[in-house]
């Protein structure tokens, strides 16, 4: 039972992390470069708002009867599986690669963070505001709240299911890191822009499996 609720751990951390791997593959088609020391920033951010969104998650459970907790947990977790899944069957690919096209479309400059954090989403290159080809430490803050505010529903989902909170965080933490430089060498030395499109698919895929899994466990 303690290696199923590892599991359970790992492949929520893993879906939580698969966005990235959509953002290395732009990056990396790209020729824009992650440093190591803001890939680490990223996963340093990202993690703490797994740490703060499960213990949320787990004082929301303290009050609620534990049956209660767990499908409310089990829900929120697959609910957000089916609404990412929507997403990336309806989403249009536009195709557009014009930075200062989106950027005029997107009114980017003048969008607050938390717009600018949504946009990212979209379009991950954006994160390099300066165009060097280098996301930056402090571009790297813009571009972590936006993976963060992403996965904040899991987060709360895997505090009302119990599922510890150390481990699932360090779980980030690594997942974090290894996602984002597996898309950039992937979209890097293949050129593959739709590849992330796959990875947003699978993620969705996961935490559906995941909520149904929890809710009759």
């Amino acid at each position: 039972m303690a290696d199923l609720h590892i599991l359970t751990i790992f492949l929520l951390a893993l879906s939580s992390n698969l966005d990235n791997v959509g953002v290395g593959t732009s990056y990396g088609a790209r020729g824009i470069n992650i440093p190591f020391s803001s890939n680490l920033l990223i996963a340093v951010i990202t993690s703490a708002g797994t740490f703060v969104s499960m213990a949320v998650g787990n004082a929301i459970s303290n009050v609620l009867d534990s049956s209660v907790a767990n499908a409310v947990g089990a829900f929120l977790i697959g609910g957000t599986g089916v609404w990412v899944l929507i997403q990336e069957v309806s989403h249009r690919d536009e195709g557009k690669s014009d930075v200062s096209e989106l950027l005029q479309e997107t009114n980017f400059s003048n969008q607050s963070v938390f717009k600018k954090a949504l946009t990212i989403l979209d379009h991950p290159f954006l994160a390099d505001t300066d165009f060097s080809g280098h996301i930056s430490v402090k571009e790297g803050f813009l571009l972590a709240f936006a993976l963060t505010l992403n996965n904040l529903t899991n987060g709360i989902g895997a505090g009302l299911l119990g599922l510890n909170i150390t481990l699932t965080t360090a779980f980030v933490v690594v997942l974090s890191i290894v996602t984002i430089w597996f898309g950039i060498q992937f979209g890097r030395y293949s050129s593959v822009h739709w590849f992330g499109r796959f990875s947003g698919r699978i993620s969705a895929l996961i935490l559906i499996f995941l909520g149904i899994y929890e809710y009759f466990n």
